[in-house]
C-alpha cells in the first residue's frame, strides 16, 4: 500500500515544486515507516527469529511438562495463544489494513469524515451551543488542509489504493459492494464532491444552515467515508478490541510462567512511565558476511552524495565553498569533520532527538535513528549487529558556527575541547 503511494508522489513531487513542498513531509512520514518495516523484516529472517521463537516454546512446554502445577497453569497457554491469533487474525489484518487506507492513503477520506458531525448531526450541535465551534474548527482545518493538497494526485492513489484495501481485506469485513462501485465513488468523490473545493466549501460553511446540512448528507466523500468507517466499527474494531484483550490475559500467564519457569532468564524491564537510559559503546558493526560498518562518517559522504539534479541530495553554494577549502575550525578528529557515529545503544520509535552523552556527562551528540540491520530490535536485539545512530556534537557546532555564521551561539556554550 504505501509503495503504491511513494511510486506515484514521486514523480508528481519531481515535477512539479508545488506539490514537492505540499507532500515532502508526508512523504517523508510514510516512507520512513514503510522501510523500517522492510529492515524489520530483513533483519528477522536473518536471525532466523520465528525459528528460535519456536525453538523457545517448545522448551517452554517440556519445562511447565515437568511440575503438576506448571502444567496445569502454564502448559497449555502456547496453544490457547495460537488458537486465539488463527481465530481472530483476520481482525488484526482488516484493523492494520483500515489505518493504512483511511489514515495514510488518499486524504480526501479521512478529511471528508471530520465533516459527518456536522451533516448528522446538526441540529444537536445547534442546540448544545456547539455549532459555532464547530464550524470554526472545520474552516480552519480546512485552511490547513488544502494548503497541502493537490486534488490529482489524492485521486492516483484513490484509484490505486482502493481496490487494494477491497482485495486485501475479508468482504465480509468491508461496505457492501466496494469492490463493485468504488470506480464509480472516485468518479463522483473527485469531480462533485464541495469536500474538496475550497472556495464552496468556505462559503458553505460561513453561511451553513440545515439546508447545508442537508445538502452534506448527500455529499459522495461523506458518504462514502463513513461507509468504510461503519463497516471497520461494526465489523472489525469489537472483534480486535475482544481479541486484545484476551491476548493481554494470555500473555501475563505465558510471561508469568517464563519468569517462574525460567528465573536466570534475563528479562526486559518495565520502564513505562520512566526515563529510559540506554548504555553502550561507539562501535561499528557487520550485519552481513562481507560487510562491515565503521563507527563514523565523515562530511566527505556529504559530498559523495551530492547530486543537484535530486532534491534530496542538494547542497548550498556555501557548503560546498566551505568543503573545498576544508574550513572545518577545531571540529574535526584527525583532520576530518565526523558527521554521524554509530554505537551499541538499544534504542526504538521515539528516542530521536535524546542526548547522547559521555562518561563525564558531556553532550557528544544527538540520537536521530538506527542502522536498518537493527530495525528489528523491536522485536529481537542482537548487540552484535543493532546501532543506533547519533550525529556527532561537534558537526552540529560547525553548522552553527561555521555554515550558518552564529559564531556567538558558541560563545554562549561550555565547550570541552
Amino acid at each position: 500500500m504505501r509503495q503504491h503511494t511513494l511510486d506515484l508522489m514521486k514523480p508528481a513531487m519531481n515535477g512539479n515544486d508545488t506539490i514537492r513542498i505540499q507532500y515532502s513531509a508526508k512523504q517523508a512520514s510514510i516512507a520512513n515507516g514503510w522501510k523500517k518495516w522492510i529492515g524489520q523484516l530483513g533483519g528477522l529472517r536473518e536471525l532466523d527469529a520465528v525459528g528460535k521463537k519456536i525453538s523457545f516454546e517448545e522448551e517452554y512446554r517440556a519445562k511447565a511438562a515437568e511440575r503438576t502445577e506448571w502444567k496445569a497453569k502454564y502448559g497449555t497457554v502456547i496453544d490457547e495463544l495460537d488458537k486465539l491469533q488463527a481465530d481472530n487474525g483476520r481482525y488484526e489484518f482488516a484493523r492494520n489494513m483500515f489505518v493504512e487506507y483511511f489514515y495514510y492513503g488518499p486524504e480526501a477520506i479521512s478529511f471528508a469524515f471530520d465533516f459527518y458531525e456536522l451533516a448528522f448531526s446538526y441540529e444537536e450541535l445547534e442546540s448544545s451551543g456547539k455549532l459555532e465551534e464547530t464550524i470554526k474548527g472545520l474552516l480552519n482545518n480546512a485552511k490547513s488542509f488544502f494548503k497541502d493538497y493537490n486534488k490529482n494526485l489524492d485521486r492516483s492513489i484513490f484509484h490505486d489504493l482502493t481496490p487494494l484495501y477491497a482485495g486485501y481485506v475479508n468482504t465480509d469485513l468491508l461496505p457492501s459492494g466496494l469492490t463493485e462501485t468504488w470506480e464509480k465513488t472516485e468518479t463522483e468523490i473527485y469531480e462533485e464532491s464541495v469536500i474538496l473545493k475550497y472556495d464552496e466549501l468556505t462559503t458553505m460553511l460561513n453561511k451553513f444552515t440545515a439546508k447545508s446540512a442537508k445538502k452534506l448528507q448527500k455529499d459522495p466523500a461523506i458518504l462514502f467515508a463513513r461507509d468504510i468507517y461503519m463497516a471497520y466499527y461494526s465489523n472489525v474494531q469489537n472483534n480486535y478490541k475482544s481479541f486484545m484483550t484476551k491476548e493481554d490475559e494470555l500473555m501475563q500467564r505465558y510471561v508469568e510462567g517464563m519468569m517462574v519457569m525460567f528465573p536466570d532468564r534475563k528479562m526486559w524491564s518495565d520502564a513505562n512511565s520512566t526515563m529510559r537510559i540506554a548504555y553502550g559503546k561507539i562501535d561499528g558493526s557487520q550485519p552481513y558476511d562481507g560487510m562491515k560498518y565503521l563507527h563514523f562518517t565523515t562530511i566527505d559522504g556529504i559530498m559523495q552524495k551530492y547530486d543537484p539534479k535530486n532534491p534530496d541530495f542538494e547542497l548550498t553554494d556555501r557548503f560546498i565553498e566551505l568543503y573545498n577549502k576544508k574550513d572545518f575550525g577545531d571540529y574535526t578528529q584527525d583532520g576530518e569533520l565526523w558527521v554521524c557515529f554509530t554505537a551499541s545503544n538499544h534504542t526504538t520509535g521515539g528516542n530521536s532527538g535524546s542526548p547522547v552523552i559521555d562518561a563525564e556527562g558531556n553532550l557528544i551528540g544527538i540520537n536521530f535513528d538506527r542502522s536498518w540491520e537493527s530495525t528489528m530490535s523491536d522485536f529481537m536485539f542482537d548487540e552484535s549487529r543493532c546501532r543506533n545512530i547519533v550525529v556527532d556534537i561537534r558537526y552540529v557546532l560547525w553548522v552553527i558556527d561555521k555554515y550558518g555564521q552564529a559564531g556567538h551561539l558558541i560563545e554562549e556554550m561550555n565547550i570541552i575541547r
